[in-house]
């Protein structure tokens, strides 16, 4: 099977959301699904969750193996695609911009909570459950009301001013194959997700609950693209 012949097209074009593409490779245990040349479909990973994707007109789920390869699993598989033939694959366009902005945001967020002296632990960029969880690492964790909406409004605006500051998104590989994201002149982080192509693509910045537990700081949020 010539799988290993996979592009990962959503590292290159965040809002690539159709393509014509040969099928690769097709399995049938545990499940009937197909490889595609062509990966425009960003599979669960990295705190984000799958797109929403068709193939040829049918709703499709989304998996990925141990050895990286995007499966994806038409729900009527009475019609399979034969391996060197062609599929249309085409993704949610409204909910690729949902989980690029979430995950941008999370990206501009850390960058302005870890100068205050918090490392970052875990994070999700998942619709309605998004959050960033550090450590203390020389700052303060807030104990009170008080204290949680004064870090809120500190971080809060130093995000509103990068955002002002029309910063774009960039990403490369690495000479080891590492994938790294880029705020320009803010922060880079090791990242397979897609991003906006500029901070001022982010609207509706918001961290919507702040918890600390065991000396933990958790900053939940919300963030739509613009």
């Amino acid at each position: 099977m010539a799988i290993m012949e996979q592009r990962r097209r959503y590292w290159e074009d965040t809002y690539l959301t159709e393509v014509d593409t040969e099928v690769v490779a097709a399995r049938e245990d545990p499940g009937p699904a197909l490889a595609v040349r062509d990966g425009i479909v960003h599979p669960k990973g990295g705190g984000q969750p799958d797109d929403v994707v068709r193939v040829d007109g049918r709703l499709a789920t989304v998996s990925k193996d141990e050895a990286g390869i995007v499966w994806l699993a038409p729900e009527d598989d009475e019609a399979r695609a034969e391996v060197g033939g062609s599929v249309h694959v085409a993704i949610d366009l409204q909910v690729r911009r949902q989980h690029a902005a979430l995950h941008s945001a999370g990206h501009l967020l850390d960058a302005c909570v870890l100068p205050l002296g918090f490392t970052n632990i875990g994070l999700s960029h998942t619709p309605g459950q998004a959050f960033l969880l550090y450590d203390v690492d020389g700052g303060t964790l807030p104990t009170d009301e008080e204290s949680k909406a004064a870090l809120v409004e500190e971080v809060l605006d130093r995000a509103r001013r990068l955002v002002a500051a029309d910063l774009p998104y960039s990403a490369e590989v690495d000479g080891e194959g590492v994938r790294r994201v880029t705020i320009e002149g803010v922060q880079t982080d090791p990242c397979g997700g897609t991003h906006v192509r500029s901070t001022a693509d982010l609207a509706g910045l918001a961290i919507t609950r702040v918890r600390t537990k065991k000396g933990q700081l958790k900053l939940s949020y919300t963030a739509e693209h613009a």
